[in-house]
């Protein structure tokens, strides 16, 4: 399924995104504000995301529809949570608030979802202002559970209740 905004078009992964991807992750920027970016982001990290399909996890690719070209990720959870990631050279440029009101929407109509939540450090103050700008309210920061890893360090959580 795909999804569609003014600018963006969010779709499944494709091999031939391998390289962008690559490019744009490989980057202490990005993955320092994440908990499952790795870097040095390597070709085996992307061919394992480009074919990593889990069964409760929407996975897209945020493409520039004008250039048709990879500029982000972006994932919602049957559980509700989002996370994003948009390459730096395409940061302030309200993408990130289109990817996520977009997915936002996907949730609440299509999973039917009654909130989503995100979480993210303390210090990046960057996406406490997003998400406020969005509607999601700054919920009682706790420990952020990643599959496989357990319990990290406590995060800022966010929360966007659906409304009629």
């Amino acid at each position: 399924m795909k999804l569609e905004s003014k600018r963006l078009l969010l779709r499944k992964f494709k091999p031939e995104d391998k390289k962008i991807l690559i490019e744009l992750l490989n980057d202490k920027e990005i993955s320092k504000w994440t908990e499952r970016i790795p870097f040095p982001y390597q070709k085996k990290h992307a061919e394992w995301w480009i074919t990593n399909d889990p069964p409760n996890d929407y996975i897209y690719a945020i493409i520039k529809k004008k250039e048709d070209i990879l500029i982000g990720g972006i994932n919602i959870t049957s559980k509700g949570e989002i996370g994003c990631w948009i390459g730096r050279k395409y940061w302030n440029k309200g993408f990130a608030t289109e990817a996520i009101l977009k997915i936002s929407e996907f949730g609440f109509d299509e999973l039917d979802l009654e909130k989503i939540w995100a979480a993210t450090r303390k210090e990046n103050e960057t996406v406490f202002r997003l998400m406020e700008k969005i509607g999601f309210t700054r919920v009682k920061d706790r420990p952020y559970y990643v599959e496989g890893i357990g319990n990290t360090k406590i995060r800022s959580h966010f929360e966007l209740l659906n409304r009629p």
